[in-house]
């Protein structure tokens, strides 16, 4: 049997509002909060073929093509009530752009199933799906006065997981995409939040063609890696990054304020230090900002300065700093030197950081 996925399309709320809407949610006890972020459905859940995939991704293209940005008002708050214990938000502004976007998007594969006859469409941002019909007229009351307004500049396609939860697939921005180029070249440019599926297999086989053209056929993938920490099943702790050949690179390394101090970082360094070392890795690199705490909390623990990274990010300075994993008999340690054919940024600079 041929395998599905289950999808819906969806105008989905991001930002400051998201986290808005989020609070009222979470007051409500809503079920769905961790399973689907804000959002006015578009399609309803449907599931699709994974030949037709990119048939639906394609549709969704040029569905959001024909649109423009949408520009809608949430509130007040209204309920599907006797009929199903729905509370949602009301939505008013341009429903005519909503309304031809949906009736765009509902053929081919994403054909929703047949709906009963006289049901209309109500554009809506739902709230609580289950509320108990004894709440809802305190929840209407206390919410009454509720407005927002919100502009939706793209139409994310969300496909559900085994654990029902409900994540981004793809996106498409809604108006005609840039075109670079006349006549015999015509490149249709697109911003999207993640490349969908269909982009990202091709550009990993385009990418390993590469690197094995490049490098060798000897060239390892580059891999993911995340680590948690925890305490007494308290979340403390999380680094990430990439395995890239014989480095393995620190992304993020986050300690929770409050447990800061106490050699969760270091630990956290050293877990990092023996992946490095089952998956091959001779060299930890990171890159963090120059002069700052986070400087100092690495060079103390062996890290030492590869080059100056100039407004490497919002403007500012980072440093790349690198250390060499050595085996020792007490586990990963390192050797304290600046990295073969890297000059001393601390020389060129006249002395050490500030």
């Amino acid at each position: 049997m041929p395998e599905r996925r289950r999808l819906t399309v969806a105008l989905v709320v991001t930002g400051a509002l998201a986290n808005e809407i989020d609070g009222m949610r979470r007051a409500l006890g809503a079920k769905a909060l961790e399973r689907i972020a804000p959002h006015c459905t578009l399609i309803p859940p449907v599931n699709v073929r994974e030949e037709s995939l990119e048939t639906v991704l394609a549709d969704v293209r040029k569905a959001a093509a024909k649109s423009a940005p949408i520009a809608v008002s949430f509130g007040p708050p209204d309920t599907f009530w006797p009929r199903t214990p729905v509370l949602y938000l009301a939505v008013s502004g341009d429903l005519q752009a909503m309304t031809a976007l949906r009736a765009d998007l509902g053929s081919g594969p994403l054909a929703p199933p047949s709906v009963r006859p006289g049901r209309q469409f109500v554009p809506h941002l739902t709230l609580d799906q289950r509320i108990g019909p004894g709440r809802l007229p305190h929840a209407l009351e206390a919410l009454a006065d509720y407005r927002a307004t919100y502009c939706f500049e793209r139409v994310t396609v969300l496909e559900q997981d085994a654990n029902h939860r409900w994540h981004p697939l793809a996106d498409a921005p809604l108006g005609r995409p840039a075109v670079a180029g006349r006549g015999s070249l015509d490149l249709e440019l697109s911003v999207v939040e993640r490349p969908d599926p269909v982009v990202a297999a091709w550009v990993d086989e385009q990418w390993a063609s590469y690197s094995r053209q490049r490098y060798g056929d000897a060239v390892r993938p580059i891999e993911s890696y995340a680590l948690v920490a925890r305490a007494s099943g308290r979340l403390v702790g999380f680094v990430d990054g990439e395995v890239r050949g014989p480095v393995i690179r620190i992304g993020r390394l986050i300690v929770s304020p409050e447990w800061r101090g106490l050699g969760v970082g270091s630990h956290l360094l050293r877990a990092v230090e023996r992946l490095g070392l089952e998956r091959g890795c001779g060299r930890v690199r990171l890159e963090t900002l120059l002069g700052a705490g986070a400087e100092q909390f690495y060079a103390a623990r062996g890290y030492v300065a590869a080059a100056i990274l100039p407004r490497w990010r919002e403007e500012r300075d980072f440093v790349l700093m690198e250390r060499d994993i050595v085996i020792t008999t007490g586990g990963p340690s390192v050797e304290r030197r600046t990295p073969a054919g890297w000059p001393d940024p601390r020389a060129a600079r006249g002395g050490g950081f500030n």
